[in-house]
């Protein structure tokens, strides 16, 4: 699916969002953005390389394999738990889930530091010292919301690429930050099988610091 108007829409209708919530920056919502837009993506391909490895008979651990040590007792699902299913750090399990204050300690305390752990293990700090900045309830339910709505699972690798740049060329317009080419974080993904991607995720992660 190509990077449509509608897309292109929703894109602006989540950062005026971000602003009219008291986020005006838009270095520091790219970035975010480029967080959420991967937490999204990843469960995708991630699913992709686990068809692939059963119909090749190759071997592949999913990043969603395994437990997970809280780092918030306050998210555990009941008194005394302190592990759950690596499983639950997929976006369709949170996003869909939960809402509120709720959703803001889960994706700050425990969604951050799950993937800052993924990128340290295959020796990638795309995440490195990186933290939830959209901490008000109500505004982080309603990007989520919107995030949803992109349906960036139908997109192509060059519209994905396109998402970003667009996300980018909306900080120039904003006459904050000059001449710029990459936020910080901004993070292109694509399917195994991009020339450009050989970590063993199958994921591409590109990253430009200016």
């Amino acid at each position: 699916m190509p990077f449509t108007p509608d897309m292109r829409r929703k894109v602006d209708q989540i950062r005026d969002y971000l602003y009219g919530g008291g986020y005006p920056d838009p270095l520091s919502n790219a970035e975010q953005l480029s967080f959420l837009f991967f937490f999204y993506m990843i469960e995708g391909i991630d699913g992709a390389n686990l068809r692939q490895a059963r119909a090749t008979g190759r071997e592949y651990a999913s990043l969603f394999a395994g437990d997970w040590t809280l780092r918030n007792p306050l998210n555990a699902p009941s008194r005394g738990v302190e592990a759950v299913p690596r499983d639950r750090m997929r976006w369709s399990s949170w996003a869909n889930a939960m809402a509120g204050e709720q959703l803001v300690t889960w994706v700050r305390d425990e969604v951050f530091p799950f993937f800052a752990g993924v990128g340290d293990a295959y020796g990638m700090s795309f995440m490195a010292q990186a933290r939830l900045a959209i901490d008000e309830p109500t505004v982080l339910t309603q990007i989520v919301t919107l995030v949803n709505e992109l349906r960036l699972e139908q997109a192509d690798p060059d519209s994905k690429g396109d998402l970003f740049e667009h996300v980018l060329r909306q900080i120039k317009q904003a006459g904050e930050l000059g001449q710029i080419t990459s936020s910080r974080h901004s993070v292109w993904i694509s399917r195994s099988g991009n020339r450009n991607c050989s970590n063993p995720t199958s994921v591409c992660i590109r990253i430009s610091k200016r």
